[in-house]
């Protein structure tokens, strides 16, 4: 068994006073311990005027959904430049066409084309030279999804921004110009902030963007991306929790709120987003009735503090390198540069070897303890693996339960198996190989992150490098009796650090089934339990931990009962009307569902859903479908072919053919099949200029021509499928009596295929 590194005490009994300095430090260590799992304190509140206002801009903005390109989009856009007018501002409407490309994961392209309507409004600042000085940028959007009524994300945001304007203009003055931004087609790629990004004449003199989105229902905002920030920028917000690795994670959720393009603007950019209470990826749960007013409040108040603060601080343009950030008690927001977590690794990596190095010369014979320990820990390391993928199951079902205290007793279980096996190897390696063991496989956990994602990786750095240096000071004789304190000092260090990351990443992401990050955090942290083996306390220790696991196991099980499934006040109507021009039919569709009596009526003739070949192939999914009555004031998609001729290069062929919707389809789906085209142009813009599969989506483009080439092979059909999708349904043709629907749902599809031999 190897001890070297620890000395012991002379043989005298240690002064009142050490004794008092360990109990103070233990003590220390479990009240931070508390403090940083303690709820933050609520957010001041807003005005009360302020709130009423900003409740009442919810409820009209969020009647209805606001896609791109449709009527209720409309609407809102108008509702939001009356807003700002009467508060004497004179907002432009930036309408303009955004192109954006995507890589899907099969390896198609996908094009995006659609024509914004962005919403620019200025406050002039009050400083003599502002001409010259930097702008803030204060953006949101106010569209939505097709089946969302946007509430939370989008309506309640655009609330506070009116309110914020409202007070910054009636307020004391500001130094620097603050931009207004009410972006549009952020639902469809963020097109909106793509079109301000890369062609508003404001965004080149952008020194600080501020985006507000929402996840959630309610809840505190949290910082979630800082893209290009430095430490001023950071410290300029005081009231927001989070930190630079639950950004990383909650990248990690579906449909989580990005910064964007306002990354692009040469310009450091914070977004802050809310995310308790969450809502499905469709968002069917946003409504005003479930939006907390609390939330709004606190949105309002946190969006005019940062307005004023950074309305009035010098502003410069130009990223920074990366900086991590995280939330410490009493300090409050700690940041540095990210690159400091690589000097704390090479501090890390220096000590490890220098301690590596003294237990080898103070080693008797032999270095099996090394090795022991080193390999010991891969073995309890790969054993937890093994276990938590055998668990797999409880840990799903503990991540979806109503309560905490499961998943708590779980991880008390866990622990105590952990522990009670590092303390296992210690018996056979002794404590300093075990410990070297842990701290270096911590190393190379370390180097790791550092190399994916080195923002993050402050969460490994600081309590490597702290608790090293604690083992490198216990090793002097000198500091025999302030073992106790210093290794307080490196546990109240990983304790502070990782509580906090453990909670927030396993009430972040385990509702949504990603409990792994959680599941890391613990046995990384479980690691740094090592730092009790260098105490001389291993059979009150060992006794301590069976006590716990046999009382944990000894108390009732609680069935751990799911959370109920919350249900939309309002469901959105899901019904199709497919008028098909090649069958020269229309048809009712709807997606596998149970049917109430209602839908019955409109498919008399399933039991079940099906697959219908003869329009929509082999491969295409079930779904409830029946013949329905023919509306012919609903147009066929207007193609006209121009040319198909042979292209100089052997092989080739260019297609060219125009398409307009009579209907002023809002949504225009366009996709390609039978041959991959090699190049494609809309009205002279190149959309794709390599061979991949191909498809398009059109926004806004109402009843404009648009003139299509498609280079393809000449031997192969190249099939176009074209559907205009429009929000709305014939009414006139239902039967009475249809359930009380989210208004604006359910949708008119015109399809035609276009087919070139």
């Amino acid at each position: 068994m190897l001890t070297a590194g620890i000395p012991t005490a002379p043989p005298r009994a240690p002064s009142l006073a050490a004794f008092a300095a360990g109990l103070a430090a233990l003590t220390a260590v479990l009240a931070l311990a508390w403090l940083a799992l303690a709820s933050p304190a609520p957010p001041a509140q807003a005005a009360a005027p302020a709130l009423k206002h900003m409740l009442r801009h919810v409820a009209v903005l969020a009647a209805a959904p606001r896609p791109i390109a449709t009527p209720a989009n409309a609407q809102a856009r108008d509702y939001i430049l009356g807003q700002l007018r009467g508060m004497g501002l004179a907002p432009q409407v930036q309408k303009t066409t955004v192109q954006k490309s995507t890589i899907q994961y099969w390896g198609g392209t996908h094009v995006t084309l659609g024509v914004v309507h962005n919403i620019v409004a200025r406050l002039p600042g009050s400083a003599p030279d502002r001409a010259r000085r930097p702008a803030l940028l204060l953006a949101t959007h106010y569209d939505t999804g097709n089946a969302t009524l946007g509430a939370a994300r989008g309506a309640a945001q655009v609330a506070a921004l009116l309110e914020t304007a409202r007070a910054l203009r009636t307020g004391a003055p500001h130094a620097n110009d603050i931009v207004l931004l009410f972006a549009d087609g952020e639902s469809v790629g963020a097109l909106g902030a793509k079109g301000f990004a890369e062609q508003h004449p404001l965004a080149t003199r952008v020194g600080l963007a501020l985006k507000f989105d929402g996840a959630g229902s309610a809840g505190a905002q949290l910082l979630v991306d800082a893209a290009g920030a430095d430490g001023a920028v950071l410290q300029g917000w005081t009231g927001a929790t989070g930190s630079s690795l639950a950004a990383r994670l909650y990248k990690l959720l579906p449909d989580t709120p990005r910064i964007g393009p306002l990354g692009t603007l040469d310009a450091p950019a914070l977004l802050f987003v809310n995310s308790e209470q969450r809502f499905e990826r469709a968002g069917t749960l946003d409504t005003p009735a479930r939006l907390d007013p609390a939330m709004l409040a606190q949105l309002g108040a946190g969006m005019l503090q940062l307005a004023r603060h950074f309305g009035d601080a010098p502003l410069a343009r130009g990223a920074h390198a990366a900086h991590a950030w995280f939330h410490l008690p009493v300090l409050g927001l700690v940041q540095h540069p990210a690159i400091l977590s690589w000097g704390l690794a090479a501090l890390a990596g220096l000590l490890l070897v220098r301690a590596y190095r003294n237990a080898l010369q103070e080693a008797d014979t032999t270095v099996a303890p090394l090795v022991q320990g080193f390999f010991g820990m891969a073995v309890i390391l790969l054993a937890t693996r093994m276990v938590l993928w055998e668990r797999r199951e409880e840990l799903g079902a503990l991540a979806r339960a109503a309560g905490a205290e499961p998943a708590l007793a779980f991880a008390a279980a866990g622990a105590c198996l952990f522990v009670g096996a590092l303390y296992l190897l210690r018996w056979v390696a002794g404590a300093v190989a075990v410990f070297l063991g842990a701290m270096a496989w911590l190393g190379a956990a370390l180097v790791l992150v550092l190399v994916i994602s080195p923002d993050a990786a402050w969460l490994l750095a600081w309590p490597l490098a702290v608790s090293l240096a604690a083992f490198t000071l216990l090793q002097s004789p000198r500091a025999a009796f302030l073992r106790l304190p210093l290794l307080a000092l490196a546990l109240a260090v990983v304790l502070l650090l990782f509580l906090p990351a453990l909670r927030d990443s396993w009430t972040a992401l385990a509702p949504d089934g990603l409990y792994l990050p959680a599941a890391v955090i613990a046995v990384l942290l479980g690691c740094f339990a090592s730092l009790l083996l260098l105490l001389p306390v291993g059979r009150p220790a060992g006794a301590a931990l069976a006590l716990v696991f046999a009382a944990q196991a000894a108390l009732p099980v609680r069935a751990t009962a799911p959370l109920p499934q919350e249900l939309p006040a309002l469901e959105p109507n899901r019904l199709v009307y497919f008028k098909d021009m090649n069958s020269w039919r229309s048809y009712w569709l709807l997606p596998p569902q149970p049917l109430d009596a209602w839908s019955k009526q409109l498919f008399p003739n399933l039991a079940r859903p099906a697959i219908h070949v003869d329009v929509f192939g082999w491969h295409s999914p079930r779904q409830w479908y029946a013949i329905a009555p023919r509306e012919d004031r609903i147009a066929f998609p207007e193609a006209f072919l121009l040319k198909n001729p042979a292209l100089g290069k052997a092989g080739t062929r260019q297609v060219e053919f125009t398409l307009r919707s009579k209907n002023r389809a809002p949504h225009v789906e366009l996709w390609a099949g039978g041959t991959k085209p090699l190049r494609s142009t809309v009205n002279g813009r190149v959309l794709t200029s390599k061979e991949t599969r191909w498809s398009l989506s059109l926004y806004g483009m109402e009843d404009q021509l648009l003139r299509f080439t498609i280079d393809a092979k000449a031997d192969e059909l190249l099939a176009v499928v074209v559907e205009e999708r429009i929000p709305s349904l014939p009414t006139h043709l239902l039967p009475p009596g249809a359930p009380n629907w989210m208004p604006g749902t359910g949708m008119t599809i015109s399809s035609d295929v276009l087919r070139f031999y």
